[in-house]
């Protein structure tokens, strides 16, 4: 219970608490006995405290709603949901198992015909949930319980706290508010990030493809970084390749993975049932049964299941000791069928008249990273061409921009369609997302810190929020300079001169970019304006002969080279 009662509770109306299993966010989940019936239940009892805030009371309430609706062998059964001795409560099936995030722990990487199998059965909690209209919004490995049923495995989905039906939208507005985010960040769909409201069944598709990649590499695909920048990856980010992690995993696998984790709802499958089919085209000489154990058939269930004590489906923890288990490689699978809206992307990269002078490679960007950026950057011209959301274009060309800053046309579109759209200013999940990621300031440390590529990361998410923004541009030309790439330098400050074309700074630093690039007239022609706006400053005079005698020199040992 709450942290500061000094009575241990021993009963909750008809429920004798046996034992505690774990405290979460919401409460605490016990070990109980329902006495009139003489079962053995999980209970989930609302913290005293929350329960004074009729916001949480409700979404407690909603979660037995939802669960109440639900009737399936791959979904935990709530048996009641009531109030009593001042406590709510949800009385829920006890599990005898371990839950699928401490199974992974344990093992570090999951064999991949048994993470299919494992998958196949999670797609089926999900499918009676789609039938229902009801979406879950956080799927992940530890809302999944592998339970020990008669020597086999049932996986068993739980926890529906933050899940919503089709029709509660207005209700989902007032428990979560519009343009916020609900659901856990390793797991969470884009669009589920933008705002938890446009959340669909496609988004636990892809939260399932993120738990997916969580049991064949033993990590989640975007596991690393700040909250901000886990967030952007799975907006703008491609996954590594899983198979550098397991190399066990077929290429049809991978394909049937890339498709769970698109970033657009459309390029995903679009209900469980499809997903079903996928993952059963793969090893039609198995036998039928996603609930037999580990990949082929056993003699008994594994030890991670029959030799641990009894833990709860919501949030316990079995002990840490573990024995292991012979895991039977299962046969090669056929080829996956032909699946739509996953054509190969060409690896040539767009022909640009601008070259900089510092090499990709020269910036530790991969071939691969160039060929990512064009495969973004050719998604976000269909996306455009298809008349679809401006936004999601944006996103697009920001990941290219980052995957490989060298690449002008990348800029070019982002700043054109930037401009030509309001939709970044306006939209609600745009404007949370990069609230709850200062990235002004951040740049500005990064700045001071001599962080030049995240200066051009930063600075592009700031001008699509602030196009125009003089101190952004100049900062990030200062970095492109300090980078060698030059024509992106002298590009960014040709921009800000048209957002601002008499400020002295941007054009004092215009002409040196110019005269460094070897661009005397222009050079000239800017301290001549210079000169005209301020007659008394003797330094723009002497700028431009300065300038001029450079030239000639230059044009002179042009010569001589090419006399030799």
């Amino acid at each position: 219970m709450s942290s500061n009662a000094t009575t241990p509770v021993t009963r909750i109306g008809k429920y004798q608490l046996l034992a505690h299993i774990a405290s979460g966010g919401m409460g605490v989940v016990y070990k109980a006995r329902d006495e009139q019936l003489g079962r053995i239940v999980a209970l989930k009892v609302l913290d005293p405290e929350l329960a004074k805030n009729p916001i949480l009371v409700e979404r407690f309430q909603r979660e037995a709603r939802h669960a109440a609706r639900l009737n399936h062998k791959n979904i935990v059964i709530l048996y009641e949901s009531d109030q009593a001795d001042g406590y709510y409560y949800l009385s829920m099936e006890y599990i005898e198992g371990i839950d699928l995030a401490d199974y992974i722990r344990r093992k570090g990487q999951l064999d991949p015909e048994e993470a299919r199998r494992i998958l196949i059965q999670a797609c089926k909690a999900l499918e009676h949930a789609h039938s229902h209209k009801i979406t879950h919004r956080d799927i992940k490995p530890s809302n999944f319980l592998l339970a020990n049923e008669e020597g086999r495995c049932r996986v068993k989905l739980t926890d529906f706290g933050l899940a919503r039906l089709a029709s509660e939208v207005e209700e989902d507005r007032r428990v979560t508010r519009a343009g916020t985010t609900v659901g856990t960040v390793d797991y969470m769909a884009p669009e589920q990030a933008r705002d938890s409201g446009s959340a669909d069944i496609r988004s636990d598709i892809y939260s399932l493809g993120c738990s997916f990649y969580h049991m064949l590499a033993g990590q989640p695909p975007f596991g690393e970084g700040t909250l901000g920048e886990r967030i952007y990856k799975h907006i703008a980010a491609d996954p590594p390749d899983v198979r550098q992690f397991n190399p066990a995993v077929t290429a049809s696998l991978w394909t049937i993975l890339r498709r769970m984790l698109a970033k657009h709802p459309d390029d995903r499958f679009q209900t469980p049932t499809e997903l079903i089919q996928a993952l059963r085209s793969l090893s039609p000489t198995t036998p039928n049964d996603p609930e037999s154990f580990i990949g082929t058939k056993p003699s008994r269930v594994p030890n991670e299941l029959t030799d641990q004590p009894a833990i709860n489906s919501l949030t316990g923890r079995p002990p840490s000791s573990h024995s292991s288990h012979t895991v039977v490689p299962a046969p090669e699978p056929p080829k996956l069928p032909k699946q739509p809206k996953l054509s190969k992307r060409p690896t040539t990269l767009p022909e640009l008249r601008t070259v900089s002078e510092a090499k990709p490679e020269d910036l530790g960007i991969s071939p691969e990273q160039r060929q990512a950026a064009m495969a973004q950057y050719e998604r976000a011209m269909e996306n455009m061409k298809q008349g679809g959301d401006p936004s999601y274009t944006l996103q697009l060309l920001l990941a290219c921009c980052r995957l490989d800053p060298t690449n002008l046309l990348y800029r070019k579109m982002l700043r054109q369609i930037g401009r030509d759209s309001a939709t970044p200013r306006k939209s609600s999940w745009w404007s949370a997302l990069f609230n709850n990621v200062p990235a002004r300031s951040q740049l500005h440390t990064a700045r001071k810190a001599g962080r030049h590529r995240e200066v051009l990361d930063l600075g592009e998410q700031v001008l699509t929020q602030l196009p125009g923004d003089l101190p952004t541009q100049l900062a990030m030309a200062e970095s492109a300079h300090e980078l060698r790439l030059e024509s992106l330098a002298l590009w960014l400050l040709e921009q800000a001169r048209a957002d601002a074309p008499d400020n002295v700074e941007v054009l004092r630093r215009l002409a040196n970019q110019y005269e460094h690039n070897q661009r005397f007239n222009q050079a000239i022609a800017i301290w001549e304006r210079l000169r005209e706006m301020d007659p008394s400053n003797p330094e723009f005079g002497a700028k431009i002969r300065e300038i001029a005698v450079n030239e000639t020199l230059t044009r002179g040992n042009y010569t001589l080279r090419d006399r030799s």
